[in-house]
């Protein structure tokens, strides 16, 4: 039988048995950033101890912050100084394979705002920082600081926002609004999004790869981006869509 006829249903069954533990163990709300981030690639569980760069990227991170004492300063040295990850550029690269998947971006040193969000998070899950990625209209962001929800005219932020995509550059959440009022709004955007709505996220923008070339193998994804962030509402219409195209 040629490749390619065995391909699919093969990839279709491992994606499944690596994600059962995830969707179906009762572990949603327990989701791990470093975790997910070796089942997306398919990768073993503990993944990470065997990846060279991520060990010396949490050495450079404790030894900075050690000199330093400046837990943000050392996170944004790491990631932007140390493994020097650029901004994969606008369009298709920013939202590729390659570009999402975190392990991925830190082999490349280069992806979009996802891949390079959750390469953040993942850091700041292994040392304890209070780093959540934000939600935009086609877009995520990272905060750092401890969002109590006041982020309005008239309080002062306990907060500060880093755009992946600009080495951590600081817009305002009033700048975001003003770049991003032209996309489609949610209601969802500007909360802090929980990990497994990140990941659900994620898989969202992996189905949207193969939407129009491969709609069965973009269901797949839909489906757990489903099980993980079933309040997007994107998700639903782009079921559809690739549905109709079976």
């Amino acid at each position: 039988m040629p490749f390619s006829r065995l391909f699919w249903p093969v990839f279709s069954l491992l994606l499944l048995a690596a994600f059962a533990f995830a969707l179906w163990s009762g572990q949603k709300k327990n989701v791990s950033y470093r975790e997910m981030a070796c089942t997306f690639e398919e990768r073993a569980p503990g993944c990470l101890d065997s990846v060279r760069e991520w060990a010396q990227g949490l050495s450079f991170f404790d030894s900075a912050y050690a000199v330093s004492g400046d837990a943000l300063a050392s996170l944004k040295s790491l990631l932007w100084d140390y493994w020097n990850i650029e901004f994969a550029g606008a369009g298709d690269a920013a939202v590729s394979h390659d570009a999402v998947l975190p392990l991925k971006v830190l082999e490349n040193r280069t992806g979009g705002c996802v891949g390079i969000s959750w390469l953040a998070l993942m850091v700041a899950e292994a040392r304890n920082l209070p780093l959540h990625a934000i939600l935009l209209p086609g877009h995520v962001f990272l905060r750092y600081g401890q969002d109590d929800g006041r982020g309005q005219v008239g309080f002062a932020p306990k907060w500060v926002n880093l755009e992946p995509n600009r080495r951590g550059y600081t817009y305002t959440d009033e700048e975001y609004r003003q770049k991003y009022r032209e996309g489609r709004w949610t209601g969802l955007e500007f909360r802090p999004l929980s990990p497994q709505s990140f990941v659900g996220l994620a898989a969202f923008d992996l189905g949207n790869l193969y939407l129009e070339r491969e709609p069965q193998h973009a269901l797949l994804w839909y489906r757990l981006a489903e099980e993980f962030f079933p309040e997007y509402p994107g998700i639903k219409a782009n079921q559809d869509a690739a549905k109709n195209k079976l």
